[in-house]
């Protein structure tokens, strides 16, 4: 499968990145630095550029977001705009357990980590809802990945997927890129926001 990251360059990104690779995907990486990881291929994409998003995603399969929200910029919602209108793409986004989702029973401990976040990144989680209601009305096929808190810790090589609260509250960035590199082939994803988690 050909697949184009976008946030390849980062603490998550890279092992995305790296784990693709190790499964034989023929691997893009978008973005403003090149990651400069065996046999992945760059391309040099100003984010906020919506055509050139597009155009850096012609002849791909699927996409996989570990991108980050920055204080005035918007690129996880402005990303999944670019490619809203293209119709059959496997696209794969990380998010946060702060996302509030239709379905969602989350907990005390889970709505108060959401309303903490408000108050400290309120641009972040902002961009996040506004990217997930981008998703639903698009054409991609779309999943959302809402890990709660990111450890460095060893990975597992496990993980489980909720749809109404965390399973636990965290899961180590191996552990997520293996679930977003597993999602590619999870078509029972496609239009849902699972919580993911150990």
């Amino acid at each position: 499968m050909k697949v184009m990251v976008f946030g390849g360059t980062g603490r998550t990104g890279r092992l995305i990145t790296q784990r693709l690779v190790e499964e034989g995907h023929d691997v893009l990486v978008a973005g403003r630095r090149d990651p400069q990881i065996t046999g992945v291929a760059f391309r040099k994409v100003d984010l906020s550029d919506h055509n050139a998003v597009r155009a850096a995603c012609e002849g791909i399969d699927a996409a996989i977001s570990a991108l980050a929200s920055g204080k005035n910029d918007p690129v996880c919602s402005g990303v999944a705009k670019a490619l809203s209108g293209t119709d059959g793409l496997r696209y794969i986004t990380i998010a946060g357990g702060g996302v509030d989702a239709p379905g969602d029973a989350k907990g005390a401990a889970d709505r108060f980590i959401a309303w903490l976040m408000r108050r400290l990144v309120p641009h972040m989680l902002a961009d996040r809802q506004a990217e997930l209601a981008i998703l639903q009305a698009s054409r991609l096929r779309w999943t959302m990945l809402r890990p709660p808190v990111l450890n460095n810790k060893p990975a597992k090589g496990q993980y489980k997927k909720t749809f109404d609260r965390p399973a636990s509250k965290g899961i180590s960035r191996a552990d997520l890129a293996l679930a977003a590199v597993d999602a590619l082939k999870q078509d029972a994803l496609i239009g849902r926001a699972p919580f993911v988690a150990w």
